[in-house]
């Protein structure tokens, strides 16, 4: 089964507030590695003057490959939860949900202690509301 932006082949997982609040300690884990992850990536591909020194060697390429690979990886593992990965910097994510039958994503950002927010679907961080 493949995972697209919280849609497990082609069934999106609608959560409960209580069902989201049950993810966050794998969450914290997964968006932290996440983060950790993409800093790496950014750092090779940010220090120039490393890879020049290399004078473009395998290795190097080897080296963002694998952070490519384990950047990708930790997205998928998230988005097989159902979760929907927002911004990888901050941790966002967003959990479909449904609120007076509307659906709705509830949204969750790393480092806050429970989901306490939500937003209709059409509007982003910008529209977030404390539940």
């Amino acid at each position: 089964m493949t995972a697209t932006g919280g849609i497990v082949a082609g069934v999106e997982r609608v959560f409960s507030e209580d069902e989201a609040n049950q993810l966050l300690p794998e969450l914290t884990e997964l968006l932290t590695r996440l983060a950790e992850t993409k800093a790496q990536l950014e750092a090779g591909t940010g220090n120039a003057g490393l890879r020049a020194a290399s004078n473009g060697s395998a290795a190097a390429a080897a080296g963002d490959s694998r952070a490519e690979r384990a950047f990708n990886d930790l997205i998928g593992e998230i988005e097989a939860l159902g979760v929907v990965v927002r911004d990888a910097d901050s941790g966002l994510v967003d959990f479909a949900s449904t609120r007076d039958s509307e659906p709705i994503y509830l949204c969750w950002r790393l480092g806050e202690e429970r989901v306490g927010y939500w937003h209709p679907r059409d509007t982003g961080f910008a529209g977030r509301q404390p539940i």
